[in-house]
Parts: C-alpha cells; structure tokens; sequence
C-alpha cells in the first residue's frame, strides 16, 4: 500500500500526503498507484516491435496509459503491445482545427469566420496549420462526430482524446506575445471567433440581437457563453457517443477554468469527460512554476470531485529540475497524475526523475 492510499483509507485527503511525515518507510519503495502517469505519443512509420521496446519503456517507469496520435494509420499496430503490457491506450485526435482536411476542405462554408469577416480557411490566424471549423453548424457537429466514432469504434482501444477542442486563441498565453511580435491586452478582430451567419443566426434567436450590433461584442458577456456553450455541446455529443461503446473520453484544455474561456472559449469543467488534462505549460504563461500548483488547484477545484484531473507538462524547455518541481507543484495541487508532452522528448534523466516522483 503506497502512502495516499494509506490517507484516503484513513480519511484524508490525497494533498495531505504532500505534508505528511514521511515515515512510512516501508511504503517508499512502492510506485504511487494513485498517481497515473501519462504520454502523448505517435508515429506512422513505427513497427509493432517498436511500440513494443517503447511501451516497455513507458511501464518499466511506472507509467499508466498512452495518447497516441495517427488515427487508423497508426492505432492498430499500437493497440496490441499496449494492451499486452498492460497500459491503457487513448487515440489522440484534434477535434475543431482541421488542417489539410480534404472533406472539409470542399465545404468552405464549414470554416469559423472572424470578426474582420475572414474564413479560417483562407486567412489562417497565426500559424498555417490554424484551420478552424464552426462548432455551431449542424453538418461540422455531425463531421466531427462520426470521425470520432470512426475512430473511437477500433477495437482493444480505452478511449478518445480531444486537443484543439475549443475555437482559435482570442488572447495568447503571454509568453508567446513576443513570438508573434503582439500585445493582447484586449481582443483583437482578427483572432475573435466564429462570426458567420451560422453562429450570428443562432445566438440572435436566441438573445434578440446579432453580436456584431455591439460597439465592442468581445465585452458582451450573453455572447462570450453562447460560445462557450458551442464548443461544451460538441464535447458533450461526442461524449455520448462514446460511452455508448462502453469508452471514456478525455481531453487536453487550457490551464485552468477561467484561463481556458478567457484564451479559447472553453468551459471544460462543464464537460461530461471521464478525466481531463489540462496543460499547465507556466513557461507559456511567462509564470514561475508554482503556477502548476495554482491552476491545478483551480481545476480541482471547479471539478468537484467529478472526474479526475492530470496536470500536463511540455518538456521541450525544461532541464530535471524543472520537471521535478512541476510535479510537486501539480501534487500539491491536488492533480491525480501527470501527463506529459511528448515521447520524444521524454530523456532517460526525465524518466529518473519521474519515476523518483512516482513514489512519494
């Protein structure tokens, strides 16, 4: 029995663990099996040998489940080694930015349009692969649902994940203002969505006016929740969907509640998911890395107790000891695990540190 099992049997809760002495020595060699440890992961050119010798890898280190991305060029050959090893296995799937799509790309009238009026799939916002779709159209809802199904049908799979399953960013986390030579003290037309004669249609019946009569609409609150609401409705079709074939969904989300509507329009404590893993990247946010323990907190919080939260962590610009303190400070947050982003990044001193972490 690892030590936040012994609390939960006594009562406490798992961030009492965090503070509590640490003298059940006998419990310290043992993995945390109440901390679930989780990757994304991918590759259509890998043989069922290599996913093999990877998933060994990713369980000798204590790790619980995979997020594999590829589709059906790429789960079939993953299944197997991941189900013989015992680890859950998750296809990734980006849900409302779908570059390159070829079906949707012959209905250009599918595509969330700003508020200057432009089409996400002529005038992409910040980067080429930003193509969006307008959750609010009945054949989009239906477009993305039946490829989830398609996917989430596979047999041997656990479940589905989201990404992207929100509308473009209205505000970038702060870190990236620079990169994009911008500063989003406020919303601006061009990255503000989805204004097409769908959504205007819709949110008029609704509220008895059409959002661009507003001098300013991103500051009207009735339309900030219609959008939230589009993006909580195509979750929630999905989620349907998927429990009926006896599978959880989960989803990658911005940091936290509050941050994730204010960004991108998305309400994920609000969605019928089995878990979520919202991506507390505080280098993004330009915060020091207690963030992680604060919009964990937010999370959990909001949650309720719902579904279990697992705080997700991008690797690519962090040395050990970051990675080490992000996990305390997702601990003492209250997350239920971790999840990070991705494989290829995941060094063997990255494994060292995880696993060292696992069993405290």
């Amino acid at each position: 029995m690892n030590k936040r099992t012994f609390l939960k049997q006594l009562g406490l809760g798992t961030g009492a663990a965090l503070a509590f002495p640490t003298f059940f020595t006998g419990c310290e060699a043992t993995p945390n099996e109440d901390f679930k440890l989780w990757v994304w992961t991918g590759g259509d050119d890998k043989t069922s040998e290599d996913w093999k010798q990877e998933f060994t890898k990713l369980k000798e280190a204590g790790f619980h489940g995979v997020l594999v991305g590829g589709g059906h060029n790429t789960l079939p050959t993953a299944i197997p080694e991941a189900k013989a090893l015992g680890l859950e296995i998750h296809a990734w799937v980006w849900t409302m930015n779908q570059p390159g799509d070829k079906e949707a790309q012959a209905h250009p009238e599918w595509y969330a349009v700003s508020r200057e009026g432009n089409s996400s799939l002529d005038v992409r916002p910040y980067v080429d692969y930003y193509q969006w779709l307008c959750p609010n159209k009945p054949e989009v809802q239906e477009y993305i649902f039946n490829k989830m199904m398609d996917i989430c049908d596979l047999e041997g799979l656990d479940g589905v994940q989201l990404d992207y399953v929100r509308f473009c960013d209205v505000i970038l986390p702060p870190g990236l203002w620079s990169k994009y030579d911008l500063v989003q003290d406020h919303e601006m037309p061009e990255y503000d969505f989805c204004y097409c004669d769908t959504c205007r249609d819709k949110f008029k019946a609704k509220s008895g006016y059409d959002p661009l009569d507003k001098e300013d609409p991103s500051q009207d609150e009735d339309w900030k929740q219609f959008r939230y609401d589009s993006i909580s409705e195509v979750v929630n079709k999905i989620a349907v969907g998927v429990h009926e074939r006896k599978k959880k969904l989960s989803a990658s989300v911005f940091a936290s509640p509050s941050l994730a509507r204010k960004f991108v329009r998305q309400a994920w404590d609000d969605w019928d998911l089995d878990f979520v893993f919202p991506m507390i990247y505080y280098k993004m946010y330009d915060e020091p890395v207690e963030f992680v323990k604060t919009a964990t907190r937010e999370g959990v919080d909001a949650l309720k107790g719902s579904k279990p939260l697992y705080t997700a962590q991008y690797l690519h610009d962090k040395n050990a000891e970051e990675v080490r303190q992000s996990i305390e400070m997702a601990k003492a947050g209250g997350s239920e695990g971790l999840a990070v982003f991705n494989y290829s990044l995941l060094s063997d001193e990255f494994l060292e540190v995880i696993k060292a972490a696992q069993k405290t």
